[in-house]
């Protein structure tokens, strides 16, 4: 299945979700006091802040998107996405906001797609290794003495 291949479990999958979603939300909240601002660089990344979270949150939590005729769309493309095609957009869309307008909104609402781009990161790196099992792992001391005569 593609949850298995994916490397995380439930609970880390769904934490990820939860970071994006308010993660996204954080955007556009922020996206809005960038809006309003006196420079037209910092009004176009207000806008790219806000439609940004709108699509992040589309893309995470599709159902408050399911009245539109695209929301159903998106629903059946978004669990097809793998996590590290969303960590490297969610890390992309990190970055103009505070290249371009530099402002304590935007560095806060770019945060909020750092966040989300990192728990897809932990989910793209998955689990390191398991545990050796108990009976390959411990070996009678009689039998390491004798591996120590024997050489």
């Amino acid at each position: 299945m593609a949850e298995e291949a994916e490397g995380g479990t439930f609970w880390v999958r769904t934490l990820a979700k939860g970071v994006s979603t308010i993660g996204a939300l954080l955007a556009s909240i922020t996206g809005i006091f960038v809006l309003i601002s006196f420079s037209a660089k910092c009004i176009a990344m207000g806008i790219f802040m806000i439609g940004a979270g709108l699509v992040m949150l589309m893309l995470e939590a599709t159902m408050c998107f399911m009245f539109l005729d695209i929301g159903k769309w998106i629903e059946s493309k978004s669990d097809k996405i793998k996590s590290w095609q969303k960590m490297f957009f969610y890390f992309l869309l990190c970055i103009p906001a505070p290249a371009i307008c530099s402002s304590t909104s935007s560095y806060i609402g770019s945060f909020g797609f750092l966040l989300a781009g990192m728990c897809y990161m932990v989910l793209t790196i998955g689990p390191k290794g398991t545990a050796p099992p108990q009976s390959a792992a411990s070996v009678p001391y009689a039998r390491q003495i004798d591996d120590i005569s024997t050489a």
